[in-house]
């Protein structure tokens, strides 16, 4: 026999915490629901088994909580949080706000950079300096934020009017000598300040557009992509080390992705994105996600953490939804590698979650780690 599953989210919102759980058998008149002395474990007995779950936040002292008649294998419930949590947490939270993982900010001049799976030294000594680049559509937002444009005569001289002022979409950020750039998932250099190898293998981008996948040049693992004479290389593809004495710390492609649609959400005001590799043909296979929300949850003994709850399916030749839905939802091309493990991640969680938590209407529920 099987373990009862459980599942709890906090809404915040509304105060409530809300439990799913999934009996390995029908319901019965021995099933008890009870909370810890804390008020922030719940046990569920069943058939005389007991499961646990630690939940987000602590339980209001004058609720108990109790199964509704008629409840099979499934049961559900909300459990108020106790009223000085609920306003601390809505006071200090900034949940909504977008994480950039190793920002300009945490990079210090002896911060050593390396290849994630031989840990060789990608990024040379030469670069002491770190800048965050601001969101990708920072070029365009310039011309309403400008209160005196360029003058521009002709379509000639609009054509160069991006380069000539600095901003626009004919204006490139790029990276110089001993400095390097951040955005939230790749690290901007020189080349001639990377120990990288340019290989002729091409990685097709979001634009349409080939460019030469970038290699470490000891263990021959692709990292980044080249553009001229600069590297881009993912931070999924590397492990950085803040000193001599401390180890090397790795973020994975999950938070990282996580970070890139939250940044995508706030930037453009969009909830639905059709996530997929840059291999382009009738047969792509992607995820179309929506309706992300941030929060607190516990998934069966985990203690809680801070995911991304999305709802998901499987489309077929991403490009024609785009074009049908141009306005209504945004792409995010991924490595195909990246995209395979982010797919395989996101269907798992699926499968931690009780059978009736994983479904909403014709989608399929599932998390990302934040």
């Amino acid at each position: 026999m099987t373990d009862t599953s459980i599942y709890a989210e906090l809404l915040l919102n509304i105060r409530q915490i809300t439990v799913v759980a999934s009996l390995p058998s029908a319901y019965n008149n021995a099933t008890i629901v009870t909370l810890s002395e804390d008020r922030q474990s719940l046990y569920v007995v069943h058939d005389g088994r007991s499961s646990t779950i630690r939940l987000p936040a602590p339980v209001r002292s004058d609720f108990h909580p109790t199964v509704a008649p008629g409840s099979t294998r499934a049961l559900s419930f909300r459990l108020p949080i106790m009223d000085e949590v609920a306003y601390k947490m809505s006071s200090t939270s900034n949940a909504h706000a977008p994480m950039s993982l190793w920002s300009a900010a945490s990079m210090e001049p002896t911060t050593k950079v390396a290849c994630r799976f031989c840990q060789t030294l990608l990024v040379r000594e030469q670069v002491k300096i770190w800048k965050d680049l601001p969101s990708e559509n920072w070029a365009e937002m310039m011309d309403f934020w400008h209160c005196h444009k360029p003058d521009t005569d002709d379509a000639s001289t609009h054509k160069q009017d991006g380069v000539r002022k600095g901003y626009g979409a004919a204006s490139i950020i790029r990276p110089t000598s001993g400095i390097g750039l951040i955005d939230i998932t790749s690290l901007h250099l020189l080349q001639q300040d990377c120990n990288v190898t340019v290989s002729e293998d091409l990685m097709t981008l979001k634009n349409g557009k080939c460019q030469p996948v970038v290699n470490c040049a000891s263990c021959k693992h692709p990292v980044g992509v080249a553009a001229d004479t600069d590297a881009r290389i993912y931070k999924w593809n590397i492990c950085l080390r803040a000193s001599p004495q401390s180890g090397w710390q790795e973020h994975s492609a999950q938070k990282l992705i996580s970070a890139q649609l939250l940044a995508m959400i706030e930037s453009q005001g969009i909830q639905k994105f059709v996530i997929h590799s840059e291999i382009r043909d009738d047969n792509t296979e992607a995820l179309l996600v929506s309706d992300m929300r941030i929060l607190m949850e516990s998934v069966n003994q985990l203690n809680p953490k801070q995911v991304i709850k999305l709802y998901y399916k499987t489309v077929h030749n991403p490009e024609e939804l785009l074009e049908q839905q141009n306005l209504k939802i945004d792409e995010l091309q991924l490595p195909t590698e990246v995209f395979q493990a982010l797919r395989s991640d996101i269907k798992s969680s699926t499968q931690l979650l009780p059978v009736p938590a994983r479904k909403f209407q014709d989608w399929d529920v599932g998390l990302l780690e934040r």
